[in-house]
């Protein structure tokens, strides 16, 4: 993934936003290095790109776009998104005891996206302990669809719990991550594989947390160039904005990544 990937990225949403070049030009970005951005010439840096969102009016920290519903349970269903969409995890925990939900729901998958979002929402408040309890739960109640296929959600729980296990492992590893990378190289998805940007973001966060930026940036550019491929946009500003991140990192540490 070359840097004319977001720069084709940015000069679409400005051409979106009916936009010249120049109405974009600040002294941190001015109009040559903008120039330079767009035709791949020239990589974004962390605070430049962060301003260009800022300008586009590019939205960060999407909720998923296939948000899982718990089909059996409408009214909890309801309640679970609204405190998901809005980033409130705190609430949700407060108000959502895994177990009795688990015990009115009839389904492995309704089961599996309780403990996916309780689990995440676990991890997002600090208390990665449970947060890894109820993310190897939900893993339990993986069943594939067929020899070796998978549902994506099984995918996101193989990434959700293996980023927690980064965090609390004396000697943490990646096999999680990249068993879910393997499934997805090999297509064996069987439903919607629009959240599965979400596996090599938090892939490439948990690199970053053991200090291989070089790595990330390895993960980032597939995940990009599979999510270019398959034109699925979820994750793409973070991803860009993770790929500039970890490319300083790299470059700080003397290390890069082959392209």
């Amino acid at each position: 993934m070359k840097p004319e990937a977001v720069g084709t990225y940015l000069q679409t949403r400005r051409h979106q936003q009916g936009l010249a070049l120049t109405a974009l030009a600040t002294r941190l970005c001015p109009l040559n290095v903008l120039a330079a951005i767009e035709q791949g010439q020239q990589a974004p840096s962390v605070a430049q790109l962060t301003q260009l969102y800022h300008q586009l009016g590019i939205p960060r920290n999407q909720p998923l776009p296939q948000a899982y519903p718990i089909h059996r349970l409408p009214i909890f269903n309801q309640k679970l998104q609204n405190w998901w969409q809005t980033q409130n995890y705190g609430k949700l925990v407060a108000n959502i005891a895994a177990g009795e939900a688990l015990h009115q729901l009839t389904t492995d998958s309704d089961r599996q996206a309780v403990l996916f979002y309780y689990g995440q929402s676990l991890a997002a408040i600090g208390d990665v302990d449970a947060a890894q309890l109820h993310l190897r739960a939900g893993l339990m109640f993986m069943t594939p669809q067929r020899p070796q296929m998978y549902h994506s959600l099984d995918l996101l729980l193989m990434a959700a719990e293996n980023a927690v296990d980064v965090q609390l492992s004396r000697e943490p590893n990646v096999r999680g991550f990249e068993r879910a990378v393997a499934i997805i190289r090999a297509e064996r998805v069987v439903d919607d594989p629009v959240n599965l940007p979400f596996v090599y973001y938090q892939y490439a966060q948990s690199l970053l947390q053991l200090g291989r930026p070089a790595a990330a940036v390895q993960v980032l550019q597939e995940g990009l160039a599979w999510a270019v491929a398959h034109q699925v946009t979820y994750l793409l500003p973070d991803s860009y904005l993770l790929l500039a991140l970890a490319r300083q990192m790299s470059q700080s540490t003397g290390v890069t990544a082959t392209e």
